[in-house]
């Protein structure tokens, strides 16, 4: 555990005792870890503890202790809160969820801290975050050892632009027959996905939908099947909105 300051944003926070909190971090050197603020109303340059220790704040954190749960020594702000509002606010706290769920505590993490940070800063600047989303996934997952290989079969075999595949969360791709009711996506499908994600290729929005049901199924099967809080507050969100899911 470091004992300098490092950069952090908070996951989530509850009450902890009198007049305490425990914050849920994801920081730079330290990865995911939760520490005491004891005190949390006490003042800070810039503000009440509880009004800094927001969701989408980027911070600068000094933890301390020796035991998993550390103390908070010193916050302060590292730059301008971040503007997500509606359903902005909603996907982040869905990015929040994930690293909650599924990203070891007291493991460094230092890809998944930049991977998030640009996600939460391109979420903030654009109307359009779904693919920032799948991108974040998958990186999640690559570092976590669960890395979606688009150019090998589960098999072992080259995937060939002219075959056809199902996604199986715990194996990966399989070839399917051509034709076959249960041909999800055919080679040039997992080419043309491989070439998004390692050069930002473009891709159209039948694909899209193709990559949202692979990561749902590979989040889904990470997480033991357990639904994902947050997705009952963006249904909610979308119904009062009367849009689609």
């Amino acid at each position: 555990m470091t004992a300098s300051m490092q950069p952090a944003w908070v996951l989530g926070r509850q009450p902890y005792r009198d007049s305490s909190y425990l914050v849920h971090l994801i920081t730079a050197q330290d990865g995911r870890v939760s520490a005491v603020v004891k005190g949390a109303h006490r003042k800070q340059q810039g503000g009440m503890m509880a009004s800094l220790l927001q969701p989408f704040n980027p911070l600068l954190v000094k933890l301390g202790g020796l035991s998993e749960l550390k103390y908070m020594a010193s916050a302060e702000s590292a730059g301008m809160a971040l503007a997500l509002n509606g359903e902005k606010w909603l996907t982040g706290l869905y990015l929040n969820e994930l690293l909650t769920r599924l990203l070891p505590k007291h493991d460094p993490a230092p890809t998944v801290f930049s991977a998030y940070g640009r996600s939460l800063e391109t979420i903030s600047r654009s109307d359009e975050a779904e693919l920032t989303l799948r991108r974040f996934e998958l990186i999640l997952l690559e570092v976590l050892g669960y890395e979606i290989q688009w150019t090998v079969d589960a098999a072992g075999s080259k995937v060939q632009a002219d075959s056809y595949y199902n996604y199986y969360s715990d194996r990966g791709f399989i070839e399917v027959a051509p034709g076959s009711d249960r041909a999800e996506l055919c080679g040039a499908d997992l080419m043309t996905l491989n070439r998004w994600f390692a050069d930002n290729a473009a891709i159209d929005a039948t694909l899209r939908v193709k990559l949202k049901r692979i990561m749902r199924e590979a989040i889904s099967y990470r997480l033991g099947g357990q639904p994902l809080k947050v997705r009952d507050a963006f249904n909610e969100w979308r119904q009062l909105r009367g849009i689609p899911e």
